[in-house]
């Protein structure tokens, strides 16, 4: 049983006695360039373009968010401009409203001011 052992020990060790020559006189690597398949290949392009049309649109929504503020910024001003003008015009029509003027105009006009044709209307329904 002793010899049966050394025999199945044996030829391992020289196996490994032998590996250890072949790596005393230099280690080969050998040098494999890993080459992608094409499904890879059209995965890794088919992101890219993704990737690149995510970015055309964000960037085109960022330009019309952009475009859109400045139109709400100019109609801001115009609304501005436009509520001016109308107190602008309110104040002139109350003063073309007042009852001095009035008066004044009808002095122009030559016509006089009569209380007996003055009438007083009171309105019923209001406390």
């Amino acid at each position: 049983m002793a010899v049966e052992r050394y025999r199945q020990v044996a030829p391992e060790t020289k196996n490994f006695e032998e590996r250890q020559r072949d790596s005393g006189r230099g280690t080969r690597t050998k040098r494999k360039i890993v080459g992608l398949r094409r499904t890879e290949t059209m995965i890794y392009l088919v992101l890219m373009f993704v990737i690149a049309l995510t970015a055309v649109v964000v960037l085109s929504l960022r330009m019309e968010a952009y475009q859109l503020q400045s139109e709400i910024t100019n109609i801001e001003n115009e609304i501005a401009t436009t509520n001016g003008e109308i107190d602008e015009l309110n104040t002139e029509v109350t003063h073309l409203a007042s009852y001095d003027r009035i008066y004044e105009k009808a002095g122009e006009l030559g016509l006089e001011l009569d209380n007996g044709n003055v009438k007083v209307v009171e309105r019923h329904g209001e406390n």
